[in-house]
């Protein structure tokens, strides 16, 4: 396997479209036994009392996905596979596919990692962390003198 970082000015755009749909890299700077695989977006916020990290996953349900903590890391994974099977009198059809995708986040000093809860939206997977109590801003009030 071959990684690689793209310069963001020569990023493919209609590159990565065909190479999704097919399933093979067509650059020329990645070998073509390579495949592509395809891993949900992320968003992370730095709240106040928690990180937030919100992903896509369209199409899976909780017990396709699984979280889990180590050495300080997220783990984040799934696993599904599908077939479909559709019979007429004229004509016999079977599909059938395989997903796999797996993040990782390091957790920063500030994060609780025993204080973890996810729930899943709308396609939406939103894992909260809490912040480490004495990490919190500690508010008090000064009295002019």
């Amino acid at each position: 396997m071959k990684l690689f970082k793209w310069n963001k000015n020569f990023a493919p755009k209609f590159a990565n479209i065909v190479e999704k749909f097919f399933g093979d890299k067509i650059n020329i700077h990645v070998g073509k036994d390579e495949n592509v695989s395809v891993v949900p977006a992320a968003n992370i916020s730095d709240e106040e009392k928690a990180f937030d990290i919100s992903l896509a996953v369209p199409g899976l349900s909780k017990k396709d996905i699984n979280i889990e903590v180590i050495d300080n890391k997220i783990y984040i994974s799934s696993e599904k596979q599908y077939e479909k099977e559709e019979q007429d009198k004229f004509y016999y059809r079977k599909e059938f596919g395989y997903a796999s995708f797996q993040r990782i986040f390091q957790l920063p000093p500030e994060a609780d990692a025993q204080k973890i809860s996810a729930d899943l939206k709308d396609g939406i997977l939103n894992i909260k962390v809490a912040k480490d109590e004495k990490f919190l801003a500690k508010k008090r009030k000064i009295a002019i003198a």
